[in-house]
């Protein structure tokens, strides 16, 4: 194949890349916007051996509701981060050699076709695909644990809800399986009290409590949680064009 073909490849590694890129960047953003909001609420009433500033995971108590670990936040934060400083690098790699290739105007030339040989895989092309391989992998597992941390922390929400609505009868089997997770959220965006305690220490210091904006959590977290399954999968799909494209210029 000539340098038609290599240009090809640049282009779709390089739209590959900026849509990872993309993805990563915006499911960070949401999933940011999230935790930050509810950074501190939701470890007021947890115990002091614990960090419970986690949205993900969430667990209602008899006094209050509390969130998960901040680990499972930070590992979800900081992969979405890797896969978007990975993705710009590649945007960028792929780009300068996009356009160093339309500056020299290389056009392909009719020339007598190679012996074939057997395609050689050099030394940078499997560490890259290691590197796509533990990177698709990782955002595979986060794309997991955040989605089950969605869904963890509405079906616990549902408890807190029904003692908002002071339920009995049929109306807590309507709360507990036909009330979807967005309405649950939409619930902790309205009626979760505000911790009196941080509330103090917000008025102490002359800050600004976040909560007095609503956002919409559920929308955020489907969005981060769309993004971050979008962005698995280009990783999946950029790995098999490494190798469809090389063994394609080889034959």
């Amino acid at each position: 194949m000539g340098t038609g073909d290599d240009g090809r490849t640049t282009v779709v590694r390089l739209t590959l890349s900026g849509l990872a890129f993309v993805s990563s960047a915006a499911a960070a953003c949401c999933f940011l916007t999230v935790w930050s909001y509810w950074y501190r609420e939701l470890d007021a009433d947890c115990a002091d051996a614990y960090d419970c500033t986690c949205l993900l995971f969430g667990s209602s108590l008899a006094n209050g509701f509390v969130g998960g670990d901040r680990s499972v936040c930070r590992y979800v934060f900081y992969s979405m981060a890797a896969s978007a400083a990975l993705a710009a690098y590649a945007s960028a790699y792929y780009g300068c050699k996009s356009l160093l290739c339309r500056r020299t105007g290389h056009r392909p030339v009719p020339s007598a076709r190679p012996p074939e040989t057997s395609p050689q895989i050099t030394g940078s092309t499997v560490c890259l695909t290691i590197i796509l391989v533990l990177m698709a992998l990782n955002m595979l597992i986060t794309s997991i644990v955040l989605s089950n941390g969605y869904i963890s922390t509405c079906s616990q929400y549902v408890h807190r809800v029904k003692s908002f609505l002071m339920v009995t009868g049929n109306m807590v089997e309507l709360v507990s399986n036909r009330m979807s997770c967005a309405t649950i959220y939409d619930f902790m965006d309205y009626l979760q009290p505000p911790s009196q305690q941080l509330t103090y220490e917000l008025l102490h210091r002359h800050k600004i409590n976040p909560r007095d904006n609503i956002i919409n959590t559920s929308t955020l977290l489907i969005t981060s949680i769309l993004l971050s399954w979008l962005n698995t999968s280009v990783w999946i799909i950029f790995i098999f064009f490494i190798y469809f494209f090389r063994y394609r210029n080889k034959n």
